[in-house]
């Protein structure tokens, strides 16, 4: 999607709100959210696409030419320190934020590993894509064996290692990975995946209950945060 405003200011771990049917009356979709997955030096961002429902089936439809309506970029980053090695991980569409991040902390010369866990084979994807634009191989799990390594994305995880954790995907995953960090005194940020009608704190629809016992806008507030911002309910 050619938008060089939001290209230009955009950091890893924000997102944009898309609504599509501009040109089509009838068939408007309210705007949803998606991580900005990569920006490209021409002003042009990039989303990952699962087809789940008919919002998403409708922009996967989308035709070169046709105008979407994009709010962006919002939301609070991933905050990195200079030098500091990185360990994403990520489930399903979680793997968004880490394809924009990866490559721009590499550039910058981060140590950075990609864990990358999906369902089974057919989910998993393109590898080739995703080395393209992070500029490194991805450690790749799925549940069932069917295309890396067998069992869940956590267990791509080392104790012993010291790096900073990033994690974005569904809340077990997220859950998981929290109960890893504290276990093993590793600093976690999590990228909450909750769903948003507004994107900029109106709707309050997107909340998360937080460690201190109040409720939380991800869409605000986040959708990055301290592992330690966050309650873990089991």
């Amino acid at each position: 999607m050619l938008s060089p405003d939001i290209a230009r200011v955009a950091r890893p771990g924000q997102f944009v709100m898309i609504g599509c049917g501009l040109d089509t009356p009838g068939v408007f979709m309210l705007p949803r959210p998606f991580s900005i997955g990569w920006r490209s030096p021409d002003g042009r961002i990039g989303i990952l696409l699962r087809v789940f429902g008919q919002g998403t089936r409708r922009l996967s439809a989308l035709e070169r030419g046709d105008r979407v309506l994009l709010l962006g970029p919002l939301g609070e980053p991933f905050r990195l320190t200079a030098g500091q090695p990185i360990r994403c991980v990520a489930g399903g569409v979680g793997l968004a934020p880490f394809l924009f991040l990866a490559g721009e902390a590499r550039a910058a010369d981060h140590d950075v590993t990609l864990v990358y866990g999906e369902r089974s084979a057919p989910y998993v994807f393109d590898p080739a894509l995703i080395r393209e634009l992070t500029g490194g191989v991805a450690q790749i799990w799925t549940e069932d064996g069917s295309a890396g390594s067998r069992g869940l994305v956590t267990q791509g995880l080392d104790p012993d290692d010291e790096a900073l954790l990033l994690a974005c995907g569904p809340t077990p995953m997220l859950r998981a990975v929290a109960a890893f960090a504290r276990d093993h005194g590793a600093d976690l940020q999590v990228s909450v995946e909750e769903y948003m009608a507004c994107g900029v704190g109106t709707c309050q629809g997107c909340v998360v209950p937080g460690a201190d016992g109040r409720w939380i806008k991800s869409c605000t507030e986040g959708p990055v945060f301290d592992a330690r911002e966050l309650a873990w309910p089991t």
